[in-house]
Parts: C-alpha cells; structure tokens; sequence
C-alpha cells in the first residue's frame, strides 16, 4: 500500500509540474503594492496618531490611478475621522467608499470593500448609541462577506454585533455572536490577536450575568494573550476588569485596574471613555471613604461628558453618584435635593434606579424618618428581585442558545465522520481501480522524474557557476591585491598628514567590503547599512553638506536579517553618481527601513532629475548598469527558490506623484526568506 500511494504522489507531481509550467503568473501592479506598504506602515498607528495618519492616507490617495486603491484609503480616512471625533465626517467619508463599491459589486475585492465599510458604519452607529441601525449594518456585512472568499473581517464583524446586543442587555444573543466569532477565528487561523477582544467581551456578559467564576475564568485568558491587543481593546478590558472588582467589592482592585484604563485614554482623541472612566474613579473613592478624590474625578468626569452629560441616562447616572458623595459628607440638603430631581425613568437603566432607591433610604435613615426609609427599602428590594428574575432568564436563554450551538456542532462533528468514512472506502475502490494502471505507467514515470531531476541539478550547477563568474567579473575589473598592497604601503607616509590618512584608511575599508560584498549572494542588514554609510562619508569627503543623507531605522536590527548583497549600496551609489544636477542645494537621500508582516520594506528616495534622465546621465558618462543589472538577475533566481516572492521596483516620483521629481527605488524582503542556491 505504501508503494502505491509513492506511485500515486509521484504522478499527481508530474501533472502539477506539467500544467504549472503552462500558467501565467499575475504580480500585483505598483499602486496595490504602493497601498498594501502604505498601510501595512500606518495601519496601527490610527488610534494613537490618527490625524498624522490621515494626512499621510489623503496625501498618497490624491495620486491613485487605480479607483479601488483610492477607495480603500477613502475607507481608512473614515477610520481616523473616528479616532479623531469627527463623526460627520467618519460617516461622509465612509458612504462615499459604500457608494462606490455598491456601483461595483460585481467584482471580489469590491465587495469585500463593501463588507468593510458596512463594519464601520455599524461601530459609528454604536458610538452614537443607535444599536438597531449598528446590528442591520452588520448584518448586511455578515451577507456580503458569506459571498465571498476572502473572509478575514467576519471575525471582528462579529464582535461588534455581540458588543450592540450587549449595550441592549441582548445577553442570549450576544453570547451567540462572540461564539461564533471564536469558531470563525479559529476556522480562518487569525491567531490570538481576535481572542483577547473575544475573551474580553464574554467576560463582560458573564460579568452582567452575575456569574462572576466564569468571567474571571475569561478575564485570566484574556490577560495571557493582552500583548498583541490595540490600545482601544486595552482600555475595555482594564475598565471592564475593575468593574468586575467593583461587583465582587474588592475596591483596592478596581482602584488599580481603573487607573490604568485612566492612562491608556490618555492618548484617545475622544473625551468620552475617559469621562466614563473618571467617574468609576470618583464612585470607588466613595466607596472607601476619600470624598476629596472622589469630587476631583467627578467634576472632571461631568467636564468631560460635555453635551452628553445633559442624556437622560448620564445626568441620572452622575446625580446619583454627587448624590452619594453628599451623603458621605453629611450635606443631606444636597443629596435630597440630588435624588429628588425629575428624571424620565423610561430612558434610565434600572440599574441606576435600584441604587437611586438605595440612597433615598440611607438619606431618610440619617434624617431619622425611617417609615421613608423603609418605604425605600422596600422600593430597592422589589426592583432588585425584578432586576434578578431577568438576569436569571438571560442567563437560562444564553445557556439555552450555547447548548444549541454545541449541539449543532456536534451534529456537524458526526456528519464529518460519517463522511470521512465513505470517503475511506471510495479511496480504497479507487486504489484497486488504478493499482494496474499505476503499476504500467511505474517504470516510465520514474524514468521520467529521474531525467527531470538530473536536468534540474544540471541547471543550477550551471547557474551557480554562472553566479560566481559574475563576482568574478566585478572583483577582476581592479586588481585588488595590488591596490591593497600599494595603498598598505604608502598608508605611512601620510600618517604624518592627518588630511590625508583618514581618507586612504576609509578608502581601503571601503574598497575591501565592496569586494567582500561581491562575493556573497546575502547579507546582513545590518553590515549592508554600515557598508552604505562607509560609502557615502567617502564619496561625500570633500563636500559633505552637498546631499543631505536621511536614514529612518528601526531601533534595532537583528543579524539574522538578511537582504540581497548591496542592494542598498547599488541604489545609493546610483542616486549619489546620476540623480542630481551640481547645482541643485537642496538634493537629499531618504533612506527607509521598516518591518511590517513579516516583510523588510526598504525604500531609497531622491529628490533628484527623475529616473529618466537618469538613465540618460548614465549613458553620457559611459555607466555599464552592471550592478542593478546583476541585482535583478540575483533577485530573479532568488525568486525561483522561494514560495514568498521578493519585490523589487524602481520608480520616477513624477509618475507616482504629478509634480514630484526623482526616483523611489522599493524592496520587499520576507524575513523568512531562503538565500540558498
């Protein structure tokens, strides 16, 4: 049996192989590759910098030709309108990208567009408070994306329709939501990034259930995944945390998990998470007994609410909290006058009339009428068992609706096996029926596999070899021993010239990593970026302030990066030797290196005459090209080797952007590339 399915790969294999070498490849064009760089640099910096990402994304938008990409950044400038408050705009902005896409559903990456920008109307709704418009926005995301293949959004389209359901005390339901978004994580292997959002939300229902062991059992594995989370995701789960230590009256706790919520909203452009956290502050320095602090964080709470201290639900909310902070201090004039304010109950959780009701009664006990305070009590104690009756059927229908989706997943389960096994015995007739065909075709087909590889290792003897002549070429061209020799020489005789020893010494280290460079197909980053400055402090010896020189590294650099040798170098070399005319004062060199998904995305930028004149430079002062030209074929062979391609793009900024001149020269490089030949 183990020899047939041997035969079987083999000939699955040379069929793969054969109709693999008639397919076209399509690369992705300049302007997605352009958009995906730009926003795998910028993505995650739009909650804490969303108006300097905003400029960024509207800038490069202006230049797009290709009208998705256009929109695609439309979409993220509605992100950082939201980060920013600018609601009106976030909700402009984001029906231009519907309309667009809703003109063009008939194409794949349109509707996924679609889907997307469905998923932020349905969390600026939320933000608004109105939840039944969030949830059909993001049923319509949920329909959209069931049509497509590219599904990596339905996880957090899910979360968020559990989070509305839970803002209407929809407790069923939004259990089921945050399941299915764990299933859909799970199924589409998103990792943990999506669990701690997850976690952190089924902690919070279990938290409004009362079920305070099986929310602390999702707190705990929310926090061993808390790293990969957004500051947004941070800020829920350490506010939503010291509420759960508020219920379970362990206040030096939630003290401690309030504050640090408090300092991650330092950064939020909206004022209204931190007035929300602010007076869960001002309500814990009530409960131990600390009124100075707690007036400190109330007023400041109330400040920060601004017009949406004036909803029903809020001015009720921080009545009653100012209430309890004049019953601490004996100001019982005050706290009547608090508690005893006209509010329309139909519009207030009743929650915060239970605790309402809870104050009336101390107030009329530290008044000694007790046939009020009693009367209160008896208010309180009503509403607290009509607030349980519902909390108990919300927790009997969410189990109600998780045995379901067990259930279902067990009936799924079964139904898999049972498939699974007609599978097995389908595969074991089809072995029979091919074993004779399998055994004729054997001899051949080895024979045939066996030629291939021989041709193949043929190849790539020739290709190396063809590699190193090429070196060769590059190191013959000076005769480097002599110069070595010669310079080493005479290096004394101007050690007495402190003007000129330094140059011979850079001169020589210069010239010895250019020829040990040539000899290697890769190298580290990290003694390319130090060869590339040796370079440029040489070149530039007699006029330093001729080319301003920008480096933008990441603040540290591995040795186990690697990158094509010189592929910065020849770049460079070429920007400083053609791009610029000798009298422009103002040419400049940016050099960028960042890592984003995996990914080195290096970017050499000049201000100079363009890449066309460029090339007519190199002409008039008889350049070979040799280098890019070697980078390219080097690049190309790499390629052949590696399921994860390396880009490499040069570019005139003129083309990329009307008015711009010089040249962008891009290099993508996956950190788990194969430089082995």
């Amino acid at each position: 049996m183990n020899l047939l399915k041997i035969f079987l790969i083999g000939f699955i294999v040379l069929g793969l192989s054969n109709s693999c070498s008639c397919r076209l490849s399509k690369e992705p064009d300049g302007e997605v590759l352009l958009t995906d760089s730009i926003l795998a640099i910028y993505q995650d910096s739009m909650a804490e910098a969303p108006q300097k990402v905003l400029d960024v994304f509207f800038e490069k938008r202006l230049h797009m030709q290709d009208s998705l990409c256009f929109y695609l950044l439309l979409s993220y400038e509605s992100k950082c309108y939201y980060y920013l408050n600018r609601m009106e705009d976030a909700f402009r902005t984001n029906k231009e990208v519907i309309r667009y896409c809703t003109d063009h559903a008939s194409f794949d990456r349109s509707r996924v567009l679609l889907a997307e920008a469905f998923n932020n109307q349905g969390v600026y709704w939320q933000e608004l408070g109105e939840r039944d418009s969030a949830i059909r926005v993001l049923k319509s995301s949920v329909d959209i994306l069931q049509t497509v293949r590219n599904r990596s959004i339905l996880t957090s389209v899910y979360i968020n329709l559990a989070d509305c359901h839970l803002q209407k005390g929809d407790y069923p339901h939004c259990g089921f939501y945050y399941r299915k978004a764990l299933l859909v994580a799970d199924s589409l292997g998103l990792g943990y990034r999506d669990h701690f959002a997850i976690y952190s939300g089924l902690a919070k229902l279990y938290l409004e259930l009362e079920n305070f062991p099986e929310a602390n059992e999702y707190f705990v594995k929310a926090e061993q995944i808390g790293n990969s989370c957004t500051p947004y995701e941070r800020y829920f789960f350490s506010n939503t945390r010291g509420n759960y230590y508020y219920n379970t009256k362990e206040y030096e706790k939630a003290l401690d998990w309030f504050r640090k919520a408090d300092r991650i909203t330092e950064a939020f452009p909206q004022p209204l998470y931190k007035a929300i956290v602010r007076g869960n502050l001002g309500e814990i320095f009530i409960l131990i007994r600390q009124p100075d602090s707690a007036r400190f964080y109330l007023d400041d709470a109330r400040r920060l609410f601004g017009k949406a201290y004036e909803q029903p639900s809020f001015r009720y909310y921080m009545d009653g909290l100012y209430a309890s902070l004049a019953l601490l201090e004996n100001d019982l004039s005050q706290a009547e006058r608090l508690l005893s304010s006209a509010h329309d109950l139909n519009q207030v959780n009743p929650l915060y009339t239970y605790y309402n009701n809870r104050r009336m009664e101390e107030l009329y006990y530290k008044k000694k009428d007790y046939r009020k305070a009693y009367e209160f009590k008896d208010k309180a104690d009503m509403l607290n068992d009509s607030l349980r009756n519902v909390k108990v059927r919300n927790s009997l229908a969410e189990i109600d609706f998780r045995y379901r989706q067990d259930t279902t997943l067990l009936k799924m389960d079964i139904q898999l096996i049972n498939a699974r096994d007609e599978m097995s015995r389908w595969k074991t007739i089809a072995y029979y029926c091919v074993l004779l065909l399998l055994l004729s075709l054997s001899a051949s087909l080895c024979w045939i596999l066996y030629r291939r590889r021989k041709h193949e290792k043929q190849y790539w003897i020739q290709m190396t070899t063809m590699n190193r002549l090429r070196m060769a070429v590059v190191r013959n061209r000076i005769s480097p021993h002599f110069i070595f020799n010669a310079l080493n020489i005479i290096l004394p005789t101007f050690r007495q010239y402190d003007g000129l020893a330094y140059p011979i010494r850079l001169l020589i280290k210069v010239l010895r990593g250019n020829l040990f460079f040539s000899e290697q197909i890769a190298v580290s980053l990290k003694d390319e970026i130090q060869l590339v400055k040796e370079y440029l402090q040489l070149r530039l010896l007699g006029n330093p302030d001729r080319i301003r020189i920008i480096w933008e590294l990441p603040p540290e650099i591995p040795d186990a990066w690697k990158i094509p040798s010189m592929s910065v170098q020849i770049p460079v070399e070429n920007a400083v030797k053609y791009a610029f005319d000798p009298e422009n004062e103002e040419a400049c060199i940016h050099i960028r290196i960042v890592k984003k998904q995996g990914s080195l995305f290096i970017a050499i930028e000049d201000n100079g005459i363009g890449l066309t004149a460029d090339m007519q430079n190199r002409q008039e002062e008889q350049g070979t090209g040799y280098g890019l030209k070697i980078l390219r074929q080097t690049i190309d062979i790499l390629n052949s080797r590696n399921k994860n391609k390396m880009n490499f793009i040069i570019q005139d900024r003129n083309l990329l952007e009307p008015g711009g001149h010089g040249t962008l020269v891009s290099l993508v490089v996956p950190l788990d590339y194969t430089f082995d030949l």
